[in-house]
């Protein structure tokens, strides 16, 4: 198991909202891309004795802070001083960086089952907005994302399991419904609730390593967030993130306690 270190959208939302997508096929498979085109993409560096080396992806979500997993982070949280974001940059290096305060990574996190699986991110400066600096919305509680919906997902991770890093790339995945993943990794883990499936298939695509903590998206709202998976690319398995949506209220609650 691995853990991973525009949209044309037509949305009906009634009491419990929910999502349908329509996508321009114009970037699959990982490709290239600026980071004009999804301003909202963030990383993660570590300190390390030769300087700072990336880490995770992470998803701009406000001017003191970005989100990203909790397993990316919950090491450091004692020592926040050890990670810095950086935002801006098409490239694994390079950007705009800022120093980091605080972490709340979520008090329901378990290394074992991998589940809520989501940290918020506070930086010591307020992030200067930009034509390639700008935030995501974050999905609203209860939001419901239809198997087959089109969604996008970026990062600075490497191109194949265990292979070459990459600068920023993007791929348009399809959401995948909780029981299928689950027969899908019945042998190996639980789908719980706080986890949302999606898988790129003819090619296959993916998130990889590298890509932990980086943001899956539809029409710039901000629905999951990279967390693990088995191998990368794999047919048999879709890729496993946090599902945004039931931790709006979490995300609400450290946003407002940082203001």
């Amino acid at each position: 198991m691995r853990i991973l270190g525009q949209l044309l959208l037509c949305a009906l939302f009634t009491s419990i909202p929910v999502i349908h997508s329509y996508v321009v096929e114009r970037i699959v498979n990982g490709d290239l891309v600026d980071i004009s085109e999804i301003p909202y993409q963030a990383a993660l560096r570590r300190k390390t004795s030769a300087g700072w080396k990336h880490s995770c992806g992470a998803v701009f979500v406000t001017s003191k802070s970005v989100v990203s997993a909790a397993h990316c982070v919950i090491s450091y949280q004692r020592d926040p001083s050890q990670l810095q974001v950086a935002v801006g940059t098409s490239q694994r290096s390079g950007g705009i960086t800022y120093s980091v305060s605080q972490i709340y990574s979520h008090e329901n996190y378990s290394s074992a089952t991998v589940d809520s699986d989501i940290a918020l991110v506070v930086v010591t400066n307020h992030i200067t907005f930009s034509e390639s600096v700008m935030p995501v919305q974050i999905a609203p509680s209860l939001l419901r994302i239809p198997a087959g919906t089109k969604a996008v997902v970026s990062g600075f991770g490497k191109t194949d399991y265990e292979g070459e890093a990459s600068d920023l790339r993007l791929a348009v995945v399809d959401i995948v419904s909780r029981d299928e993943c689950a027969q899908a990794y019945a042998s190996i883990g639980t789908i719980t609730e706080g986890m949302i499936c999606a898988a790129g298939r003819n090619p296959p695509k993916d998130a990889c390593q590298g890509d932990s903590g980086g943001p899956l998206v539809v029409s710039n709202t901000l629905i999951g967030i990279v967390s693990w998976g088995e191998g990368c690319a794999n047919i048999s398995y879709p890729g496993v993130y946090t599902k945004v949506s039931l931790y709006t209220t979490w995300i609400r609650e450290k946003l407002n306690a940082i203001k």
